[in-house]
């Protein structure tokens, strides 16, 4: 049998942790709550659009927040979900397939409705949230048919 190859167990706990706590404080900070920017080098109109701002490389004000809880729920995610479990089995194996499945065609037609029923500027929002939904739908069908099992 061909396995996955996954992370070690242990890592699924600090995943947990890490996946956790962004989730909740990346929800909290695109309240507006927690505010924070700073100046990076960031790849800024990179000269498809015609304007005095052109170039690659930009200095520009982002809020740190976000991006910062946006990194840290992708790498729990992952952490989370492509971790072993303590015992790998075909079984588990099929649960994972089953989930990924289930978490795709859930995530596109989430898309499809937002195609059809948002425009404008929260259009790009939704999309940019949109994002992490194939990780943490997975995460949590995945676990919640271990539970069940």
């Amino acid at each position: 049998m061909n396995t996955l190859q996954l992370f070690p167990n242990r890592f699924k706990i600090i995943g947990w942790f890490i996946f956790i706590t962004s989730l909740i404080l990346g929800l909290i900070s695109l309240s507006g709550l927690m505010n924070f920017e700073i100046s990076l080098p960031v790849i800024y109109n990179s000269g498809i659009f015609n304007d005095e701002n052109q170039g690659f490389l930009k200095t520009a004000e982002i809020d740190l927040f976000p991006n910062l809880f946006g990194i840290l729920i992708i790498i729990g995610g992952i952490m989370v979900g492509f971790s072993k479990e303590k015992i790998e089995d075909e079984y588990i194996s099929c649960l994972r397939l089953k989930s990924v499945f289930w978490s795709l065609i859930v995530s596109y037609s989430i898309v499809l409705l937002l195609f059809i029923t948002v425009f404008g500027s929260l259009f790009l929002t939704v999309m940019i949230l949109i994002i992490f939904l194939p990780l943490v739908l997975y995460i949590f069908r995945f676990n919640y048919l271990l539970l069940k099992k």
